[in-house]
């Protein structure tokens, strides 16, 4: 293989889990074939400190400079991982996202924790990261940027197709099945961000495995559609979002308000998958107004069956997983970022404008040589 084809994306999300890393051989238009991958998980006291460092307005030197300095090790670890099991593995660059700390759009900034240069020292690779900061000086809102390497990699002629990402935060891309029509995209709500959340806190578990204690509970309808009237939910696009709004602070507001005192946790969680069931569904239908478009289903939430079935229920529609293209769902958001590297390389553009609103096409992304 070509070494200049070969890249790595690296992606850690707002559900704050770990690194996945993707190496990926680009050929051209449409040409992508995955080589390996590797993930690691955070450390828990790297994980604290993230969780620390998004939902408080006071942040200290000392606990940004140990969380950035934990992170890139665990970029790096993740890396070595991937190069241990495929050595015959040359990347011109790893394609890396950092860790979202604080995204406010609206005020211009974005930030992803990461120490490109410490890692480029610590793997020997040229890194490409920080893409976001560029849509958003051109007036976008930096998010979501996977749609553009959804539209190059998993659109149709013969269908109209819906990429439903499943993470921390839902976000969604409507791929036409008329190839001169614009790609759209947005982010829709909280997804694994509260549903991991509130099963931390009240099982102590990482996440509700499957949806099994979502399934056992009862839909709240009084609760969901108090969580509805946020105004993030009727909010045109383009439009995202992430922890610093979505978070178990605001759940705990909303239930404070609603007098939750007797309701079952059980019940909260059933009512949380749904709440994420209905705002993605409403978003689909504002992109995708015929109703005919395919969903195929990505991120971690993909594991999530109970909240994969009350997606088709609510929507409709006809529900797969992005296996349905080959592509392994828990794969995609670091193919993304390892195109988007590409991109960067090769001088392309690599948001679309019609998704985040910025003025126009950018190459997105820094670079820090070996």
């Amino acid at each position: 293989m070509n070494r200049k084809q070969i890249y790595v994306g690296m992606m850690s999300g707002t559900s704050l889990d770990g690194v996945d890393a993707v190496a990926s051989y680009f050929g051209g238009a449409g040409d992508l074939e995955v080589i390996g991958r590797s993930s690691v998980d955070f450390p828990p006291q790297l994980r604290a400190l993230l969780l620390k460092l998004a939902s408080s307005d006071l942040v200290s030197f000392s606990d940004l400079s140990a969380a950035e300095e934990l992170l890139t090790q665990s970029y790096a670890q993740c890396w070595k991982l991937l190069s241990q099991q495929y050595p015959n593995i040359t990347p011109l660059a790893l394609g890396c996202h950092g860790q979202t700390i604080e995204h406010r759009p609206n005020q211009g900034y974005t930030l992803q924790l990461l120490n490109p240069s410490l890692l480029s020292e610590l793997t020997g690779c040229n890194v490409i990261c920080d893409f976001r900061r560029r849509d958003l000086a051109a007036g976008g809102q930096g998010a979501p940027l996977a749609p553009a390497f959804h539209q190059s990699f998993m659109a149709s002629d013969a269908e109209d197709r819906i990429i439903v990402n499943l993470g921390g935060i839902a976000n969604i891309t409507w791929l036409p099945a008329q190839l001169d029509q614009p790609s759209l995209g947005m982010d829709t709500g909280p997804a694994n961000i509260l549903l991991d959340g509130w099963c931390q806190l009240k099982q102590q578990q990482a996440f509700d495995n499957k949806g099994h204690w979502a399934r056992g509970g009862q839909l709240i309808t009084e609760l969901l559609e108090h969580l509805l009237k946020d105004s993030y939910f009727t909010q045109g696009f383009p439009k995202s979002t992430g922890r610093e709004k979505f978070n178990l602070n605001w759940l705990q507001d909303q239930l404070a308000e609603f007098s939750s005192s007797q309701l079952a946790d059980e019940d909260i969680q059933a009512t949380l998958t749904e709440l994420t069931a209905v705002s993605l569904c409403q978003a689909i239908n504002t992109l995708d107004t015929q109703g005919t478009a395919k969903l195929l289903v990505c991120g971690g939430g993909a594991k999530n069956r109970y909240l994969l079935e009350r997606i088709a229920t609510v929507s409709q529609r006809t529900t797969l997983t992005t296996d349905e293209l080959g592509i392994p769902p828990q794969d995609v958001e670091a193919l993304a970022f390892a195109w988007l590297a590409y991109r960067h390389q090769q001088g392309l553009s690599g948001n679309l404008p019609e998704v985040t609103g910025a003025k126009g096409e950018r190459i997105l992304g820094g670079y820090y040589p070996a």
